[in-house]
């Protein structure tokens, strides 16, 4: 019984535990699925968490890259392109221009050309003798300008929406497609005028699905991050050409996934504000495709004219699948230094649009077995003013240097330099520079040249050369070589001596002398060649033949402190004051020289040089908008005086060559001698400084009249052709100017009797009131014996001196008058100071 009870008992107990057990478990099951419930329903909240702040994000950042976009195409960020412009070019009835020749401006200044019945704002139609320019919107008053052309390729007609123009402004061309670049210019161009054979290389080597996919590749992309995982550099990309170009004009060049989200982003939204077209026409005019000489090579326009001398659709299908190949990477493919290679990436291109189906075995084979030609490197591989842009370049980064915008894409700079006449400074340097090349054939090193013009009333800079070619050598001679300008500095001497009160018509000893400075030390000049006239001359006539003794002895006598501070303030490097300063002994350069002339031609105001008109953002906002920057040196009156002795060197002096040349127009200049040939010059609206000699700076053995006014002669007078408004037929006279008549062997005023007489543009408190004592009958020549010349009269019947002669010494005796009439040539008096006079009777008695 007790075993039954046992046993019973026993199993309950079994029973229970199981029982227990399967509670236990059952609750542990339901436990785990609850915390699996529980997993699971964070992890779905926690993915939609993700998934909405994904969303966000992208919808966030979808919105601000719009809008980035957005205010970038309103701004017209794409169609303005950045880059260096010139200055705009007017166009007038009368103007020699071939309709092709304003074709060209209006590509390379943005326009785009268009069939007749189109109408897009900044686009053109070129019929056989016209062409009809349809203005950009932004303030264009004129909605058609119509342009046409007779048989001697000349404007003779016109208009602007049916109204006759005296000119029209177009706008300026682009010099650089890029500030950074420096040099190299492209053509805007529509989708229809790239050649199919051209979109299809492109589209086989560059993005396959570009007329499929909406802005990304995301299989490209795919590949690209597995590439690159673990990275934060990245080495490459399966970028399309929509992220391509944003890459190119939006982003900065750094290769981060940060900036790649960006790429995929900006390329994302302008899909959705522009056509797959306009898309792919502006990455042809962007992409960058090499350097070739002092070119920069943008766009395929100008690629295919850089490296195959020809217009986009004569290009073959050869020579489109090497642009599309040099894409990847242009440098490496360059057709012309790499040509191994350049042949490898073409018919690599090939092979792809093969692959394709845009072309056939029989033509992938012809084009394959194309031999390799590229077009020789000429002047069309260099860029146009480089010189300039180097120095543009410059000047904008010292000025934006401390801005937070230094480095801003779109930067767009706008200069003074005017094309037209940048075309004539460069042909009127090569001419000469070619004549030179005859005479110095036997010497290892050619001269080299540089010009420099200026407005003087704004300091804007029209031309700028820096030597004969910038591919042989980028050394700017305008702006950074300092030479010795020899007599070109003199006209600042004469000017620091009129400021301090020496007269123009007072008498010099054209003559051998030495000039004692710094108590002891001795100097004695020379003039040029050696020669001199052993006579008294004017100030201003020392000036006009450039002699180099009297031009010492004004320095010496203004003082040569004074001339050093005066040649400061002009602009140029202060000299040490030695009597050598006044001949030009301290080195300056071209475009110092032009600037410190534009104080003679602007009224005794001195301009700074200017290149810059203005620089914009990319949005068109300001970032640098020059004014004209002034300093007062000298008096009006001062100025204009030097200019009339300048315009005696164009008319009398060392510079009469120029004068048969530039007609109808009022010209001042001086030529300078001194290892070098200079010129500088000016018209009333116009300065220019030609530079002449070597490098290495050894003797060139020319005058600046032989060497440098031959070309500044040929530049001036194309350009006031050109220009009619850059010349004038006289400088503007300030109040306080007189003109007199003077005898130039007397510096006083010539009387009737005179043989020879000039008109001299004086200060009142400069002019003679004194007639010529040396051809008037009513006077006597005399000298004192101390080197100095004085009038003495021969008093009439009352011996009482003549009322207009103040500074006569004193009246002759009857005893001196008995004696002139002595058969004896000349007779020692002492006048009433005690100065022993030396009288020519002769000369009396032959007057009489």
């Amino acid at each position: 019984m007790a075993i039954e009870v046992t046993s019973i008992v026993e199993k309950k107990r079994t029973h229970l535990v199981k029982a227990a057990r399967q509670v236990f478990m059952d609750g542990a099951r339901a436990a785990a699925l609850r915390k699996r419930r529980l997993i699971l329903h964070g992890t779905i909240a926690a993915c939609v968490i993700a998934f909405g702040t994904v969303i966000t994000f992208l919808i966030f950042s979808y919105v601000s890259y719009s809008k980035i976009v957005d205010a970038r195409l309103a701004s017209g960020y794409l169609t303005s392109r950045a880059g260096i412009y010139a200055a705009p070019r007017t166009l007038r009835a009368g103007q020699s221009l071939t309709r092709d020749g304003l074709v060209e401006l209006l590509r390379r200044a943005g326009y785009i050309e268009t069939g007749a019945s189109d109408v897009w704002n900044g686009s053109f139609t070129a019929q056989e003798n016209f062409v009809e320019i349809r203005p950009r919107a932004s303030g264009a008053l004129t909605h058609l300008v119509h342009v046409g052309f007779d048989k001697k390729s000349r404007i003779n007609e016109l208009t602007g929406d049916g109204v006759t123009l005296e000119s029209y402004t177009l706008e300026p061309e682009v010099l650089t497609n890029d500030a950074a670049m420096k040099t190299g210019t492209r053509a805007s161009l529509s989708y229809n005028e790239i050649p199919q054979t051209l979109v299809h290389a492109i589209l086989s080597t560059e993005d396959r699905r570009f007329f499929e996919h909406r802005g990304l590749d995301l299989l490209g992309i795919g590949r690209a991050i597995l590439r690159n995982v673990g990275d934060d550099e990245l080495g490459q990309g399966g970028s399309t050409i929509t992220q391509q170009l944003v890459k190119n004009t939006y982003l900065s060049p750094e290769r981060t996934f940060k900036r790649k989200f960006a790429e995929a982003m900006l390329a994302f939204t302008l899909e959705r504000r522009l056509s797959k077209e306009d898309i792919f026409a502006l990455y042809c005019n962007e992409i960058y495709l090499g350097q070739r000489g002092s070119i920069g090579v943008r766009g395929v326009a100008q690629a295919a004219h850089i490296y195959f001398g020809k217009e986009l659709k004569e290009l073959t299908l050869a020579e489109s699948a090497l642009l599309a190949g040099m894409i990847q990477s242009p440098n490496r493919y360059a057709p012309d230094r790499h040509t191994e290679e350049a042949t490898a990436r073409r018919n690599t291109v090939i092979a792809a649009m093969l692959r394709d189906g845009v072309i056939n075995k029989e033509q992938a084979d012809a084009a394959s077995a194309e031999q390799l030609a590229v077009a020789p490197l000429n002047d069309e591989g260099e860029a146009t003013a480089p010189y300039f842009i180097d120095y543009v370049n410059r000047v904008v980064e010292a000025r934006l240097a401390s801005s937070d915008r230094a480095d801003e894409r779109g930067t767009r700079i706008y200069t003074t330099i005017d094309l037209d006449l940048q075309q004539l400074a460069e042909a009127a340097l090569k001419k000469q520079l070619e004549r030179l090349d005859k005479a110095y054939k036997n010497r290892d090193a050619k001269p080299q040249a540089a010009l420099v013009a200026l407005d003087p009333q704004t300091g804007d800079v029209l031309a700028m050369v820096g030597g004969r070619g910038y591919e042989e050598t980028q050394l700017n001679r305008a702006t950074d070589a300092l030479r010795q300008p020899g007599s070109v500095f003199k006209p600042f001497v004469y000017a620091a001596a009129l400021e301090s009160g020496l007269s123009p018509v007072s008498m010099y000893a054209d003559a051998p002398q030495e000039f004692i400075y710094d108590r002891k030390a001795k100097y004695r000049p020379a003039n040029y060649g050696g020669g001199y006239s052993m006579q008294n001359v004017m100030m201003r006539t020392a000036l006009v033949k450039s002699l180099n003794v009297v031009t010492v002895d004004v320095a010496m006598r203004t003082g040569l402190s004074r001339v050093a501070r005066y040649a400061e303030n002009f602009g140029l490097p202060k000299p040490q004051a030695y009597p050598a300063l006044a001949l030009g002994t301290t080195e300056a350069t071209p475009l110092a020289l032009a600037s410190a002339y534009t104080a003679f031609a602007n009224a005794g105001v001195r301009v700074e040089p200017n290149v810059i008109a203005r620089v914009t953002d990319a949005g068109g906002i300001n970032l640098i908008n020059e004014a004209p920057r002034t300093r007062k040196v000298v008096d009006p009156t001062t100025a204009y005086m030097i200019t009339d002795m300048l315009s005696d060197v164009i008319d009398h002096g060392t510079a009469r060559a120029a004068r048969g040349s530039v007609r109808r127009t009022a010209i001042a200049g001086k030529t300078g001698t001194s290892r070098d040939g200079w010129f500088v010059g000016y018209t009333p609206h116009m300065v220019v400084a030609v530079w002449i000699g070597f490098d290495d700076n050894k003797q060139l053995g020319l005058t600046g009249a032989e060497a440098a006014l031959p070309a500044w002669t040929e530049f001036v007078k194309g350009a006031v052709e050109l220009r009619p408004e850059l010349g004038g037929e006289s400088f503007a006279r300030p109040d306080g100017i007189v003109t007199v008549e003077i005898d130039p062997e007397t510096g006083e005023l010539a009387s009737p009797t005179c043989p020879q007489s000039e008109r001299i543009a004086l200060t009142p408190a400069f002019a003679p009131n004194v007639e010529c004592y040396l051809h008037n009958n009513s006077y006597a020549a005399v000298a004192y014996l101390d080197g100095t010349e004085y009038p003495a009269q021969i008093p009439d019947e009352t011996r009482t001196p003549a009322p207009n002669n103040p500074a006569l010494p004193r009246a002759l005796t009857d005893a001196e008058r008995r004696q002139l009439s002595t058969p004896r040539n000349t007779r020692v008096i002492t006048d009433t100071k005690g100065r022993s006079v030396l009288v020519n009777e002769m000369r009396v008695r032959e007057q009489r």
